[in-house]
């Protein structure tokens, strides 16, 4: 998935003119090890944009470089290829990753998506699926995290997957198809479901629905963590820390992202998504093969083989390491 959810267009246009010179592009800290770091905007990854914002990278021992970015595809291909040291993506980007970089890992879970992932349904089209005079069309990144959440929809209505049409959409273009009538339902997120909605598409079904399937992560790989032991540890570090500064007064750190990026005031917003506390993250990780991050990792690996996408599913254990998160909480 990943993730430019929740901000204003005109968010987009500020944010890409000086948010990445304000935010992303700070001066080098001495006897700080550098990372490169690519994230979308979207508020679950705003951590690690408060934790720079408020010098809590450097006096972690982290140079941090963050690339902001609207290809989201691009970026994944760029830390295949070792561009990036850290990216924040989604859970299912991880284990198809696996397939060019067998050493990736989840560093830390980022959030969940608990309403920001929506499916919507074209105008025009009939309430109740089930009475559709044709073949329903529906729209999502095949192969991904989307695929796997539409099926779940199909799955409450009692739906066949094989007998409907799938047309591999780009969360960007739902809108459009829908208004165009080239598909009938179409998975999407803010801001772009917020847009289509706007323009008279209704929505089905939503991650609050499916509470645990869709997280977002921040990779890194083994190499990395080899090259930078403690530049990773810190980067963890110093986003728990800035995760609890925010948890303790939201407001503050909407505000706080948005003078950062250079967004307009109250384009910012974390409706629709939980972000993960480190406490989170140890209970996720706890038990090993039996943990529930272990778990959900297995249950996107099956869906991948079974789609073809992986020949064979990684180790899930394989995908993460509990010793990277911090010894202990950060206090607000």
């Amino acid at each position: 998935m990943n993730a430019m959810r929740r901000l204003t267009w005109q968010g987009w246009l500020l944010a890409l003119g000086f948010g990445l010179l304000a935010a992303c592009q700070p001066a080098e800290p001495p006897n700080a090890e550098r990372l490169r770091f690519g994230m979308d905007l979207w508020p679950g990854y705003f951590p690690a944009v408060i934790a720079e914002h408020e010098g809590l990278m450097a006096q972690n021992g982290v140079a941090l470089e963050t690339k902001l970015t609207r290809d989201t595809s691009a970026m994944i291909a760029g830390f295949a290829a070792g561009e990036y040291d850290l990216i924040a993506v989604s859970l299912g980007d991880a284990i198809t990753l696996s397939r060019s970089r067998p050493d990736v890992m989840v560093l830390l879970m980022a959030d969940e998506s608990r309403g920001g992932d929506q499916l919507l349904r074209a105008p025009g089209v009939g309430e109740d699926p089930t009475t559709s005079p044709s073949t329903l069309r529906l729209g999502t990144d095949l192969g991904g995290f989307g695929e796997l959440f539409v099926r779940a929809w199909l799955e409450r209505e009692g739906l066949d997957p094989s007998k409907v049409t799938w047309t591999d959409t780009d969360a960007s273009e739902v809108k459009d198809a829908l208004l165009q009538g080239r598909i009938d339902y179409g998975h999407t997120w803010r801001p772009y479901a917020d847009e289509a909605k706007a323009a008279g598409a209704t929505m089905v079904f939503s991650s609050a629905d499916t509470p645990g399937l869709i997280l977002d992560v921040v990779l890194t790989t083994r190499e990395v963590v080899e090259r930078h032991p403690e530049a990773v540890r810190g980067f963890a570090r110093a986003w728990f820390e800035a995760e609890a500064r925010w948890r303790a007064d939201s407001a503050w750190g909407l505000t706080i992202s948005e003078k950062a990026l250079g967004l307009t005031p109250g384009s910012v917003s974390r409706e629709g998504i939980a972000v993960s506390t480190l406490e989170d993250n140890r209970k996720a990780m706890a038990g090993g093969a039996h943990s529930p991050l272990a778990q959900l990792v297995d249950r996107y690996a099956r869906f991948f083989v079974e789609r073809g996408s992986l020949s064979q599913s990684p180790e899930s254990t394989a995908l993460f390491d509990p010793s990277l998160l911090p010894a202990e909480a950060p206090g607000p």
